[in-house]
């Protein structure tokens, strides 16, 4: 019984000694794993990693590439590097490791490694965007190095927190200006926007006007009201295309006289709110303009006295433009509303339920979008007690064709689905899947040659873009015209 109980204790030695050694051989095995060939080579997702134009002093945002080993081998590098040394801006973070410089880093065979980056760009009192360069390097232990390129713009900007201007002010275009919290202009003075300013609003900034606002911009350098966010959300889709981006312009009740020309206006919360107003005096003049998907009215107004010619009101979570009394001038324009995020409003919408409707004037126009019928009409429930006046003349309208008669319409056109083109098949150039939007219009378009000449002639001779309307036998109707040769 001693002998047998001696000879399984010592079975259970043997294999317990088996078994450390065993261990010791694979851990010599695994430090030998690594593989120093020189044609066992990492792969990147990416060879750079771009970043589009990024505020100085403000931080981009983060991008991400991943470093695959599939050679076949497991390999073990001894360094990961910024090349220079983090002094370029730069920051990248390795498998959760934050840092400018990485030892002895495992990429076993068939795993991969998420590298991070993120950048910081220092001012360099610049007008003009710079190029910054860095590389994160990679050194293998055959000696080999391997690298990912980093690029990124670097814009020197003006901020404006909180700023209210109380005397007459001009803001001119050699640097973007960033608005936190608010930018306003008190009652009595003038803002001035020279050509080719561009106005970033950060999340919930907004402009408020209630003395005067002038900007003249140009075809070749507009006037540009956005958010601050120059980075994507995807891909394919830029914040910039989004709404809700900041907040928007309101024109105070004692604000009058303002003129916008060439002013692109787009991705806020809205556009421009008219408070109410006088009607006798003139609220705003917006020209050759854009303002583009909002989440609320592209322009709205209560009593005001508005023109808008050659001007694009599009994409509007609320309406592309909301009159609520007043006397209202809008010439050669394109209310157009295919808003894509979710409930929208109609492109327009005329209501006299507060003040009288004096006037609302609609002459050589496109008024389109989605829905069979895109004009929203709000009389009173005593039309008598107050003005309803309005009046569509050379206009391609999105109404009911059986809504179309009487003398408030003057030679208008159905924009109806029994036509080849119609609604937002009237621009080709538009992706509804990047949200990309371009209202040039399509050569079968009933908005061609539906212009008022006269109207062409003594107010709006060159489109929107300054391209003639007066090369064919009629223009066409809408802020765009269709050149012949297009």
């Amino acid at each position: 019984m001693m002998r047998k109980r001696i000879h399984i204790s010592y079975l259970i030695t043997v294999w317990m000694l088996t078994l450390v050694n065993s261990a010791l051989f694979t851990s010599c095995d695994d430090e030998e794993a690594y593989t120093t060939s020189p044609s066992a080579l990492l792969e990147f997702s990416a060879d750079t990693v771009r970043f589009d134009t990024v505020f100085t002093t403000i931080g981009s945002s983060t991008q991400l590439f991943k470093v695959y080993n599939r050679g076949g081998e497991s390999l073990m590098l001894p360094s990961i590097r910024l090349a220079s040394g983090g002094r370029s801006g730069f920051r990248v973070n390795v498998d959760g490791m934050s840092g400018t410089e990485f030892a002895d880093v495992e990429v076993r065979d068939g795993d991969s490694l998420y590298v991070f980056v993120e950048v910081t760009v220092d001012p360099r009192n610049e007008d003009n965007p710079f190029l910054l360069r860095d590389s994160l390097q990679f050194l293998l232990q055959s000696g080999l190095y391997q690298q990912v390129q980093l690029e990124a713009y670097g814009q020197d900007m003006i901020v404006l927190r909180g700023v209210s201007f109380a005397t007459d002010t001009t803001l001119t275009g050699e640097r973007p200006y960033v608005v936190y919290d608010s930018l306003c202009v008190d009652s009595g003075a003038i803002l001035r926007l020279s050509e080719g300013v561009r106005l970033h609003f950060h999340s919930g900034a907004f402009m408020r006007v209630d003395g005067t606002l002038k900007a003249e911009g140009s075809v070749e350098r507009p006037i540009v009201f956005r958010g601050d966010r120059l980075d994507n959300l995807f891909d394919y889709l830029p914040y910039d295309r989004l709404d809700n981006q900041w907040g928007g312009i309101t024109l105070g009740t004692s604000s009058y006289d303002n003129h916008l020309n060439f002013v692109d206006i787009h991705s806020g919360g809205w556009g421009i709110r008219c408070d109410s107003a006088d009607a006798a005096l003139n609220k705003l003049t917006i020209e050759n303009s854009v303002i583009h998907n909002v989440a609320g009215d592209a322009l709205s107004a209560v009593n005001g006295r508005l023109w808008v010619g050659n001007t694009e009101l599009t994409n509007a979570g609320g309406h592309c433009l909301r009159v609520r009394g007043g006397d209202v001038q809008v010439v050669y324009s394109t209310l157009a509303n295919f808003y894509p995020w979710a409930y929208r409003g109609a492109a327009l919408s005329l209501s006299n339920e507060w003040c009288p409707l004096t006037r609302a004037d609609f002459r050589s126009c496109i008024i389109t979008g989605y829905s069979s019928n895109e004009l929203m009409l709000w009389p009173t429930s005593a039309p008598d007690s107050l003005t309803f006046n309005y009046r569509f003349d050379h206009c391609l309208l999105n109404v009911p064709a059986d809504s179309i008669q009487g003398d408030r319409y003057v030679e208008v056109r159905c924009d109806s689905v029994e036509h080849d083109v119609s609604r937002i098949t009237n621009f080709p150039l538009i992706d509804t899947d990047i949200f990309f939007y371009d209202f040039s219009l399509d050569s079968l378009s009933q908005a061609i040659g539906a212009g008022h000449r006269d109207d062409a002639l003594n107010l709006y001779p060159l489109d929107r873009l300054g391209r003639s309307r007066l090369e064919d036998e009629a223009p066409d109707a809408g802020a765009q015209e269709r050149l012949p040769s297009e």
